[in-house]
C-alpha cells in the first residue's frame, strides 16, 4: 500500500527536515563524490562496516518488506554473490572471493529522479526469499533492518561499495510515545475509512487528492479488502507494541512522496517522526473530510450534481 497524500500536504509536513543528499548520479563513471551526510543523533552502539550500495528511486525502511527485480547484469551478479550457498542461483555469476558471498545483506539508497543525486541515509536489507525468472531476471524478497549513513566512498564499479556508519534508533517506549503512536494509528484508521467511502460511492479515484492507497482507484471491481492493515490491528490502546515500528510502517505507506519517506527516515527522533506523520495524515485526513462532505450536499436530494460552471 502506498499513501497518497494532499499534494502540497506531504511536502510542508516535512519541509523543515530536507533529506541529505551528494552529488552522486547512479550510474555514471566519475570519480569519487565528496559526500555531505546529514548530522544523525540518537544514542546505542554504532558500527562501521562496508557494504555493497542499490542506489534506486524509491526508499526503503526499518521494518519494511521491500521487493526488487534485478535485471542489469552487475547486479545479477552482485545479488547471485549475496546468495551464495542458495540451491538455485546461477553459480557461474556468484563471486566466491567476495566479502560479500553468501551474506545476503546489502544497502540500499534513494536516488532523487530529477537531479541524480543519492541520499547519505539508507537503510540496510537482508534477502529474504528469491524467485529466478526464465529470462535471466531475480525477484528478491527484502525486509529492512536498520538505517545507516554513508560516510565514504570505497569503490564505483561494478557496483558501488560504501563505508556506513549505523544510525541507533531512539527505541522510545515512554508513554509520550506511546500516546502518539496511538493517536498517529488512528488518524490513518479515519484516512483509510474516509477513503474506503469514497470508493464505495465512486469517487475513489480523485485524482491530485490526498492519501489514497497507490492504484486503487484504477479498478472498476470493488474488491475485498481486510477492515484495516494487520500492522495497525496491533496498534489499540490496550495492546500497545513499540512506537519506532509504528512510525515507519506509516512511512512505508506514504510511497508516492519519496522525499516526505527520505526526510522520515533521517528523523533520528521516534516521537519527531510520529509528529511530522501526524502533520501528513491531518492534512490527508482534512481533504478527505471535505471531499466526502461535498459529495453528500450534492447526493441528498436524490443524485443532483453541482451547476455547471462558468457564464450562461
Amino acid at each position: 500500500m502506498a499513501l497518497s497524500a494532499a499534494s502540497g500536504a506531504a511536502s510542508n509536513a516535512c519541509r523543515r527536515g530536507q533529506p541529505a543528499v551528494q552529488r552522486w548520479r547512479a550510474g555514471a563513471p566519475r570519480r569519487a563524490p565528496r559526500l555531505q551526510p546529514c548530522a544523525a543523533g540518537g544514542g546505542g552502539a554504532r558500527t562501521v562496516r562496508e557494504l555493497p550500495i542499490f542506489p534506486l528511486g524509491m526508499v526503503a525502511l526499518p521494518h519494511a518488506t521491500v521487493p526488487l527485480m534485478i535485471f542489469e547484469p552487475r547486479y545479477r551478479v552482485l545479488f547471485n554473490t549475496l546468495m551464495d550457498g542458495a540451491p538455485d542461483i546461477e553459480e557461474g555469476l556468484v563471486q566466491k572471493d567476495s566479502p560479500y558471498a553468501g551474506t545476503r545483506v546489502f544497502g540500499m539508497c534513494y536516488v532523487d529522479g530529477s537531479s541524480g543525486r543519492m541520499a547519505t541515509v539508507g537503510t540496510a536489507l537482508e534477502i529474504q526469499a528469491h524467485t529466478f525468472e526464465a529470462d535471466g531476471r531475480i525477484l528478491v524478497v527484502n525486509k529492512g533492518l536498520e538505517r545507516f549513513r554513508v560516510t565514504k566512498v570505497v569503490k564505483e564499479r561494478p557496483v558501488l561499495i560504501c563505508e556506513v556508519e549505523t544510525l541507533p534508533d531512539d527505541e522510545d517506549e515512554t508513554p509520550e510515545a506511546k500516546a502518539a503512536a496511538t493517536e498517529v494509528a488512528e488518524m490513518f484508521r479515519n484516512v483509510l475509512r474516509l477513503y474506503r467511502k469514497m470508493r464505495r460511492s465512486g469517487r475513489g479515484g480523485v485524482s491530485g487528492g490526498a492519501g489514497a492507497p497507490a492504484g486503487a482507484g484504477g479498478s472498476s471491481e470493488p474488491e475485498e479488502e481486510p477492515e484495516e492493515p494487520e500492522e495497525l490491528t496491533e496498534f489499540s490502546p490496550t495492546q500497545v507494541h513499540p512506537p519506532p515500528q509504528l512510525s515507519y510502517w506509516i512511512a512505508s505507506v506514504l510511497g508516492e512522496h519519496r522525499g516526505t519517506q527520505q526526510a522520515l527516515l533521517e528523523e533520528d527522533s521516534t516521537r519527531g517522526r510520529l509528529a511530522r506523520e501526524a502533520e501528513v495524515l491531518g492534512q490527508t485526513l482534512k481533504f478527505y473530510s471535505a471531499a466526502t462532505a461535498l459529495e453528500s450536499v450534492f447526493t441528498s436530494d436524490g443524485g443532483a450534481q453541482p451547476p455547471a460552471g462558468g457564464p450562461d
